[in-house]
């Protein structure tokens, strides 16, 4: 079904504030749907008042919440790693192997196919887990700013100030940002995806720097700006998520 228009909106609750987005379809229903990333979508024909829609969120507030925490618990259960050799780890879209060495440097390298963890006590959990988390966030760190370099020459002309990177761990978001600040916030899961859906993720955010809500104009710019978003978006959505 064709997207009229699309917003992100709050509602606050007594169980705390839902984030979701509205989306104006041809449709006869107001409908509700939860992705397994913790994005909530809400759809209402053109007809429907906004004080309507929030309410409806409100009343279901419980059963939101609810699959919010099934997916969450779902999703930390899957990332529970024992960092063993032969544990699978995804790194930019590549599903490799951990290979745990003992040495008496303390490090982690990867060649493509394999995520080394050098440790002088193979069999101390809490080391490895921290060698591998580190190493992680520095990937992060050097990937993603790669990427908001490359992607911010095509804002350039739009007298757009490079914007402060930050990583953290989301649950219901990709990316974020906050134009007034000049900040770019991502997830740090996004280490998971091929560069092509972390680009897709920037460019998102970008163009909210120009069209801060969800509107056509932000959508008819994304679409200039990366033509192929659709796909990018599916696939890091498969990825991560599937």
């Amino acid at each position: 079904m064709k997207i009229i228009s699309a917003e992100i909106r709050k509602v606050q609750t007594d169980i705390g504030e839902i984030v979701f987005t509205f989306e104006r379809k041809h449709i006869k229903n107001i409908n509700l749907r939860i992705k397994h990333n913790g994005e909530a979508f809400v759809s209402a024909p053109p007809c429907v008042p906004e004080a309507t829609v929030d309410a409806f969120v409100a009343d279901k507030c419980d059963y939101i919440h609810n699959a919010l925490d099934s997916f969450r618990k779902h999703d930390i259960q899957k990332s529970e790693k024992q960092y063993i050799s032969g544990e699978n780890i995804t790194f930019l879209g590549k599903n490799m192997r951990i290979n745990v060495i003992k040495d008496t440097q303390e490090y982690v390298s990867c060649d493509g196919v394999y995520v080394y963890i050098h440790v002088k006590r193979p069999d101390y959990y809490n080391r490895k887990k921290n060698l591998l988390n580190n190493w992680l966030r520095e990937q992060c760190s050097t990937v993603f700013n790669e990427i908001t370099e490359e992607v911010y020459k095509k804002f350039v002309p739009y007298n757009i100030a490079f914007p402060q990177l930050k990583l953290r761990n989301m649950i219901s978001r990709w990316g974020s940002c906050l134009p007034d600040k000049g900040i770019i916030t991502l997830n740090k899961r996004l280490i998971e995806a091929p560069k092509n859906c972390i680009e897709y993720v920037v460019y998102h955010e970008f163009c909210h720097f120009i069209h801060p809500n969800h509107s056509k104009q932000f959508y008819t710019l994304l679409q200039i700006m990366l033509p192929d978003w659709r796909e990018s978006k599916k696939l890091l959505e498969n990825i991560i998520v599937g």
